[in-house]
């Protein structure tokens, strides 16, 4: 909760003052007072608490996966093992999404609340080194060697409190193994039943523990090779649902070209009809293709040469002559990884002990798209109408649009690829120890981290020498073709291109000569302190009160670099040195934030009638930010245990939550998107701007005759950082029960209740709530940028600046299942039976005050992702002698998409039927400590469901939720010594 008074901060930094004092100088009376052989001796520190217990089942609800089921999931990295988990679910990246992607990172999205609000810890320490996939500046799970981690605990709860900034919707932790003595070599292989989609992998492991120290190091590798969309049926072409039928559909940028006509009016047969359709005017090329009043626009046909403007040469565009740009896509985009880790822990003396920990990770991936689109418009390119080249007498393009447009695919340039190198390192290390025989111990610990990303992309062209080549022309003394005006205006080095005939050989080398790449560079660092103490203060009958308290420091900088070539002007940044996708700009970032908390444990009764035990768990930290409008945060948690009997515990959490901005927040360089929008200035008439004056703020340019429509439900966004951004606030609040009979040995059962609440939302400002408030208050009206009147696209949007404010309310409330059985000793086996399931009631997005709260739990929403009410995960694991296996049952629940064909009509929702994935795995270990393993994911080659183009980016479907491969199988060895 934001600190709103002095008096509140005032009280906060007493209780924090207060507890330390308390805990410091209570150390020596505690340690005579204290028997350390009556100390519990597997006491642990749980995710979601800094106290150490020995109950395994707290107040908190805690999702974890130990190390025999990991190594039997046969993934390989963690981003294909948290994809798993029920609760998970939204829109987070992974190495399937190409088009937005292709960096080989995974991030994690517990609740669907967005990845950059789950924390991820390492050994319970805040991972400091953030992704940078250009959306969500989360980490990157991938980065973390699978072959490190003995177990990893998911926290569905918030935790503020505990961990301070992102842990909103919950915490993953990922704990390394200990005390590993001796070595272990695992490899794998597998592919696809379509024989493609090869994947590899190696790792080492070496450990040696002895009195005094105790030392891991390991190495892993693994390799994804790639698979085009061009080999799945789902995926081959860009599918899109219009009328309620399925149409083969694509980009209007096409090798033949489309090209603008000038000269259509109204038909003067029905002068007052604003829906009456377009003539030609006579005398004009649209006298030509009379037939073409619906897209105004023709295109090249096939083979033709097109030198003359004529039907022989041209036709007028129609469906059947879009791009299917989805062949030329990734399914899953290749990605080699290289990690190195190590641990030590050495004993100075009996009670302290000195420790550190490194992992290193370099990914190598990329993206691939079809060959760069040509907009002469967006891209500010003249085609001029004194190039040779150029036969239809007129100009083409510019970004002021008062030409008609030109649209080609520049297929001789090959597809657009990305090189992304991406180099990562968390270093920590400390010292701890406990204070004498006491109770009491303390860690004092650093971390650095760091994460470079390079990008190089290739398959793009010099504006510059394109806008000479298609400038104008003349034919020199030796009747050869040359750029400029005339001779005294020759563009020297340059050549002519046709750019209305591509597929001539002679234009292509002419366009190849001109293309470039262009590169970025993301720079992520962080350093930080951390001081925390736990221990025993006193006993008050029921039990010893537990506290911790500590102190943390951190401190992070990002900077991103990108290339001169596409360095943008500001404000709009549509124009640079290469196309108008590519342009952006250079930013930074920097802040520290210094924190202090203190957490209790008060056991209040205990072996009472009806009341086996009721614990209560109270915690606050206090978070100062180095930018003022961040500013201060103070969180506070209370959490109860019951235990009726010792079969049953009932449970209940509230935690106060919050999330600064992060670096990407402050100083996102400017990006384009492309968000959904209704504009108000549709069929605008002077009636209307009578009726409401302030319209007239919002529809400059847009013409008054009444025949305004927007082209298509999106338009282009610009979405750039905000450097006064506040935090993120919130509460979660968990009711749930524990079950585990005695007369069932091996059973537990649990049923948890979770609700969130999250406002002042950073997010990109919704062009929406925008343009109400420019036409309603005035406000926000600079960001709204239109074409001019006098334009051919007159009133349409140019661009939307959509800077990151804090703004909207997010609620979210569901179910969360558990069950766990272990059936020991049959004469079959040993089973260990686990069945998890997620049910969301609802989750709902309000964008801006006053706007009507949008439903999303049941439905895929372009902007969230998937949030399907259920999702579940049910092991069933089997061992007998040498042998042991895993049967995985994977469940998402159908769901709708509303508005199914972009919302540019009434379509009923789109029901999209549930999804269960069926995986297995079996293995055997010889006397040797040689165990081989074998094992298929997705057996019965389930394919994903088509969502379409009018709703998603990559592969006709969701990826960031579905299985795109198909059945493939995987073997794998590993040898223990």
């Amino acid at each position: 909760m934001k600190s709103t008074s002095n008096s509140l901060r005032y009280a906060v930094h007493c209780v924090l003052l207060a507890s330390a004092a308390t805990a410091l100088p209570a150390l020596p009376a505690l340690a005579q007072e204290t028997d350390s052989a009556a100390r519990p001796i597997e006491e642990v520190v749980i995710t979601g608490s800094r106290i150490r217990r020995v109950d395994e089942e707290t107040a908190s609800p805690v999702f974890v996966m130990d190390q025999s089921t990991i190594a039997n999931t046969g993934v390989q990295t963690m981003g294909d093992l948290m994809m798993r988990v029920p609760a998970i679910s939204g829109a987070a990246t992974n190495p399937q999404v190409n088009n937005g992607g292709g960096t080989g990172e995974s991030n994690v999205e517990l609740r669907g609340l967005g990845a950059q609000r789950t924390l991820v810890l390492l050994n319970g320490r805040r991972i400091n080194v953030l992704g940078a996939n250009g959306t969500t500046s989360a980490v990157d799970i991938n980065m973390i060697p699978i072959n490190m981690i003995e177990r990893v605990e998911v926290l569905k709860e918030g935790a503020g409190a505990v961990y301070g900034s992102d842990a909103i919707a919950g915490v993953v932790n990922f704990i390394t193994k200990k005390n590993f003595d001796g070595a272990e070599v695992n490899v794998e292989y597998g592919r696809t039943g379509e024989n493609d989609g090869e994947h590899e992998s190696a790792s080492l492991t070496l450990g040696s523990t002895g009195d005094k120290m105790s030392v891991m190091f390991g190495v892993n590798y693994n390799k994804q090779k790639a698979v085009s969309a061009a080999n799945r049926q789902f995926s081959s072409s860009a599918l899109y649902l219009y009328g309620g039928g399925v149409s083969v559909g694509g980009s209007s940028r096409t090798p033949n070209g489309r090209i603008g006509l000038l000269d259509w009016m109204d038909d003067p047969a029905h002068p007052d009809d604003p829906d009456a359709d377009q003539i030609p005017v006579p005398g004009t090329l649209a006298e030509l293709f009379p037939n073409c009043a619906g897209t105004q626009s023709v295109t090249r046909n096939a083979g033709a040469a097109g030198d003359v403007v004529n039907p022989a040469n041209y036709h007028c565009f129609g469906g059947a002559d879009a791009y299917n740009y989805q062949p030329f896509n990734l399914l899953i985009t290749p990605t080699e990884r290289t990690s190195f880790f190590t641990m030590l822990n050495y004993k100075i003396s009996d009670d302290v002990e000195a420790y550190g920990e490194v992992v290193y990770n370099r990914t190598r991936s990329g993206f691939q798209l079809a060959p760069l689109p040509f907009d002469a418009n967006a891209d500010d390119i003249v085609l001029s109408s004194a190039n040779a080249y150029n036969p239809f007498g007129n100009d083409f393009g510019g970004v002021d649009g008062l030409n008609p447009n030109f649209l080609t695919r520049l297929e001789a340039l090959g597809n657009r690829r990305s090189d992304v190198d991406t180099d990562s390192i968390i270093a920590t290390a400390g010292v701890r120890g406990k204070f004498g025989q006491s109770t009491w111990e303390w860690d004092l610990g650093a971390q650095l981290g760091r994460m470079n990303q390079d990008q190089n992309i290739t398959g793009y062209l010099l504006k510059p020498q394109l806008q000479s080549a298609l400038g104008p022309t003349f034919v020199d003394s030796n009747g050869v073709l040359r750029c400029g005006s005339d001779a005294a205006n020759l563009i020297a080095g340059c050549t002519p291109i046709n750019i209305f005939n591509l597929s001539d050989p002679a234009q292509i080398q002419a366009l190849r000569d001109i293309s470039t790449n262009y590169r970025s560079d993301y720079n992520y660092d962080s350093s930080g302190f951390s001081l925390n103490t736990n221990g025993e203060l006193f006993d008050i009958g029921a039990g010893s009160v537990l506290m911790a308290v500590g102190a943390e420091y951190r401190t992070q900088r990002g900077v991103f670099e990108t290339d001169v070539l596409t360095r943008g002007e500001a404000p709009l940044y549509l124009s640079c040195l290469l196309a108008q996708e590519t342009c952006t700009g250079n930013s930074s970032a920097e802040y520290n934030v210094r924190e202090i908390y203190t957490e209790f444990f008060v056991p209040l009764l205990k072996d009472l009638p009806g009341v086996q035990s009721l614990n209560v768990t109270v915690g606050v930290r206090y978070s100062d930010y180095s930018i003022d409008s961040i500013g201060d945060d103070t969180n506070a948690q209370f959490k109860v245990e019951y235990r009726p009997i010792s079969d049953l515990l009932v449970r209940g959490s509230y935690a106060q939550v919050f999330r600064a901005p992060t670096i990407l927040d402050l100083s996102k360089a400017p990006s384009q998107d492309s968000p959904t929008f209704n504009d108000p200035c549709t069929q605008l008439t002077p009636a209307a701007l009578a009726a409401n004056p302030g319209l007239a703020r919002a529809c400059v340019g847009v013409p008054t005759n009444g025949n305004f429509k927007q082209p298509n439900s999106q338009i282009t966004g610009l979405i750039i950082g905000n450097p006064n951004l506040k935090p993120e606030t919130g509460d979660v609040t968990t009711f749930g029960v524990v079950y585990d009979p005695n007369f069932v040995e091996g059973l537990s059962v649990s049923l948890d209740y979770w609700k969130y609440k999250i406002e002042d939302l950073i997010t990109p400002l919704d062009p929406n709530f925008a343009v109400e408030q420019c036409v309603d208050t005035g406000t926000y009206c600079d960001l709204l940028y239109r074409y001019p009147s006098s334009s051919p696209n007159a009133g349409e949007f140019q661009v939307f600046q959509e800077p990151i404010v804090n703004l909207g309310v997010l609620e979210t409330d569901g179910f969360d299942v558990g069950v766990k059985y272990s059936l020991r000793d049959t004469p079959i086996g040993s089973f260990n039976i686990t069945l998890d399931m997620t049910k969301i009631n609802s989750y709902e997005n309000t964008p801006s005050p006053g706007a009507a709260p949008v439903e999303i739990a049941g439905t895929f929403d372009r902007q969230f992702g998937n949030y399907a009410k259920w999702r579940g995960l049910m092991g069933v694991g089997w061992a007998m002698g040498g042998f042991d296996g895993l049967l995985s049952l994977r469940y998402i629940h159908s769901f709708k998409i509303i508005g199914p064909d972009g919302g540019l009509s009434d379509e009923p929702p789109l029901e999209i039927g549930s999804m269960t994935y069926v995986d297995a795995t079996v293995g055997y270990t010889f006397p040797t400590d040689t165990k081989v393993q074998v094992g298929g994911i997705n057996l019965t080659d389930k394919q994903p469901p088509l969502l379409y183009q009018n709703n998603v980016t990559n592969a006709n479907t969701d990826v960031s939720t579905y299985d795109l491969l198909g059945r493939r199988w995987y073997v794998s060895v590993s040898q223990k010594f």
